[in-house]
C-alpha cells in the first residue's frame, strides 16, 4: 500500500511485490497462491491480457451505503454469479483497475475502497474464448471490497446478464466456495 514519499518512489509492481508477500493468507488456497503470484510477476507482460498462461486482474466486491449488502455481476461471458473485475490492460495499479473495472461494470462511480488493502486472491481458470481468440488462460486476481458513498442507481453494462443487490448469505449461496470465502472475509470488514 503507498503511503511514504519512498514507497511513492517505487514502481507499482514492487509496491504489490510487497504486498503480496506481507499478506496473511488464512486459508490453503491463498497460501498455495502466493508463491505463484510472486512467480508471475518476475514476467514483464503479466499485466497484460495477452500473457499466458495467466495474467493479473484486480476486481472488488461493492457494498451499499449501509455495507450490508453487496452488489452482485451475472457475467454474460462466465455465466455465473460474481464480483465485478477484469483485466489491467498495463495498468501495474491493481486498486486502480478494480476501481475502474467496478464503475464500468455497475454503473455506479460514488463509491470508495473501504480498505487499500489486497482482500483475498485467487486463481482461476477462465475458458477459452474464440470471440476474443484467447485460449483458455488464468486470472491471478487481486481482490478489494469498495463500498457506495452516496444512493446512485447501477446501469447494466455489455458484460452483464443482471446487477442485483444480495444479503451476504444470498450472495454467498450464488458463487462457488472462493467467491463464499471471499464474501466472508468483506463481511467480517464491513
Amino acid at each position: 500500500m503507498i503511503g511514504t514519499n519512498a514507497e511513492m518512489d517505487r514502481p507499482m509492481r514492487d509496491n504489490l511485490i510487497d504486498d503480496i508477500q506481507s499478506y496473511k493468507a488464512d486459508n490453503i488456497h491463498e497460501q498455495a497462491c502466493i508463491p505463484k503470484f510472486l512467480e508471475l510477476l518476475k514476467e514483464p507482460r503479466c499485466f497484460h491480457r495477452d500473457c499466458f498462461p495467466g495474467h493479473i486482474t484486480g476486481s472488488a466486491l461493492l457494498l451499499n451505503v449501509k455495507g450490508d449488502k453487496i452488489l452482485m455481476n451475472h457475467h454474460k461471458f462466465l455465466g455465473f454469479w460474481m464480483q465485478f473485475g477484469g483485466h489491467a490492460d498495463g495498468d501495474e495499479d491493481i486498486l486502480a483497475v478494480a476501481i475502474k473495472e467496478t464503475m464500468e461494470e455497475s454503473g455506479i462511480t460514488s463509491f470508495k475502497p473501504v480498505t487499500a488493502d489486497i482482500v483475498d486472491l485467487d486463481i482461476h481458470e477462465v475458458p477459452a474464448n474464440t470471440k476474443k481468440n484467447e485460449p483458455a488462460h488464468f486470472h491471478y486476481d487481486i481482490r478489494y471490497v469498495m463500498q457506495m458513498t452516496g444512493e446512485q442507481q447501477s446501469v447494466l453494462s455489455d458484460e452483464s446478464i443482471a446487477l442485483q443487490w444480495m444479503t451476504f448469505d444470498e450472495a454467498k449461496e450464488k458463487g462457488d466456495e472462493k467467491l463464499s470465502r471471499y464474501i466472508q472475509k468483506v463481511q467480517n470488514i464491513a
